[in-house]
């Protein structure tokens, strides 16, 4: 009797953690760099306060835990990563999670062939995700960084890129390039 207990306390208290042992999947990516421009400004520079999104199609319904980005800030305090539904093609505003990451943990570096390394934005908290198209959107605070995205031209066919300036560019204009970027998800 107290080993059958014993045997369905330990299996009801583990559940819970060997459910979320399940591994992130690559569920959209666009890996291709443009490494020959050097880096497009994400933040302030002059007047202009830089931010990018990049729509995605989610395959299937899950949690998505990070996103991989070629990033490297130099003077911003932190960077945001949201996830947005889409209204119209478009980042709506309607977030679906947010994470703010230190800027100075984000120091992507240049490789001996002359890819941009890719750092991680791992989400805190996300909700459950239907397999639907998404969009991240990525802003620095108080500073600037630089961004490698992807090759001019329409290098990932599930989505489009987006910038938004705040002087010239008030609202999402699309980008002709796609962003360089990783999404990851926990399947369900």
């Amino acid at each position: 009797m107290h080993k059958q207990f014993l045997f369905l306390l330990l299996t009801s208290a583990t559940a819970p953690v060997m459910a979320q042992t399940v591994p992130p999947e690559v569920a959209a990516e666009q890996v291709m760099h443009d490494f020959n421009t050097g880096g497009f400004v994400l933040g302030q520079n002059g007047n202009a306060n830089f931010k990018y999104a990049q729509t995605f199609n989610l395959p299937r319904t899950g949690v998505v835990s990070h996103i991989m980005l070629p990033i490297n800030c130099s003077t911003a305090t932190s960077v945001r990563v949201t996830l947005q539904s889409l209204r119209n093609g478009m980042p709506s505003g309607t977030v679906l999670a947010t994470q703010d990451v230190p800027g100075y943990v984000l120091d992507s570096w240049t490789s001996a062939n002359g890819m941009q390394s890719m750092r991680m934005v791992e989400f805190q908290s996300s909700r459950l995700m239907r397999a639907d198209d998404y969009a991240f959107t990525v802003e620095a605070i108080g500073g600037a960084c630089m961004l490698w995205p992807g090759p001019a031209g329409d290098s990932y066919a599930g989505g489009q890129a987006f910038v938004i300036n705040g002087v010239s560019l008030l609202s999402w204009y699309p980008w002709p390039r796609d962003l360089a970027f990783q999404v990851f998800e926990r399947p369900r």
